[in-house]
């Protein structure tokens, strides 16, 4: 399980750096009225959606002659289709005008005084569908895991390691805040406004990072 844990886990961390996803968590923090319920209501949505997708993919692989060598042309094919996808959205990220997920985070923004909880879980839920550098990167890993020789028990723990990691932009902010309440304003709100600042800067560069490190992934897999 550590060799597929090596591998897993690099993939979960970049899959992690949402600035999306936690700049909208540390938005619903920062309102009046519920802030930590509504902000667990925006984490279920988003796990909601990033389950629902695990248990598509791992449906999808598991029916796929993804195979159980080393080399496998399925796996090939995704890491090289998914590093082609990574390019594109870094180009996408350093070009002028609003992406998809900075287009939902502004309108999510302009609705969050007076919306009922479930509203909470619908934008949670759609801050997922459009953060697609999250998507991209979580879909080698769960090929991973479905071509891995492990047992089933193992192959649970570390997806359950994949999904945790991966929705780190929701669960550490209302985490911190419902253990430490008002101490953690300062923190997040500085980090939120790092990451806001340069929240292009740093998706071009995980894209980019990804895309090379799939790119030479997919080809050994192939030679």
């Amino acid at each position: 399980m550590g060799s597929l844990l090596a591998i897993v886990v690099p993939l979960a961390l970049g899959a992690a750096v949402s600035p999306t996803l936690l700049g909208l968590e540390v938005l619903v923090l920062s309102g009046r009225r519920h802030p930590v319920s509504r902000a667990w209501a925006v984490a279920v949505g988003s796990a909601l959606i990033l389950i629902a997708y695990g248990a598509l993919g791992l449906t999808v692989l598991e029916n796929l002659d993804v195979g159980r060598s080393h080399r496998s042309p399925t796996g090939a094919a995704i890491d090289l289709v998914v590093a082609t996808l990574l390019v594109a959205l870094a180009l996408r990220a350093l070009r002028r005008g609003k992406t998809t997920a900075e287009s939902h985070q502004s309108q999510t923004q302009g609705r969050l005084a007076d919306a009922p909880t479930a509203y909470f879980v619908g934008a949670g839920a759609v801050g997922m569908l459009v953060n697609f550098s999250t998507l991209l990167l979580f879909l080698p890993a769960l090929h991973e895991i479905s071509h891995s020789s492990v047992n089933l028990a193992e192959k649970g723990v570390v997806g359950i390691i994949l999904v945790v990691i991966t929705l780190l932009p929701v669960l550490a902010p209302v985490s911190l805040v419902a253990l430490l309440g008002h101490r953690a304003d300062d923190p997040l709100s500085h980090l939120n406004a790092f990451v806001g600042r340069h929240s292009r800067q740093i998706t071009a560069a995980i894209a980019g990072l990804f895309a090379v490190v799939l790119l030479i992934k997919g080809i050994g897999e192939l030679s």
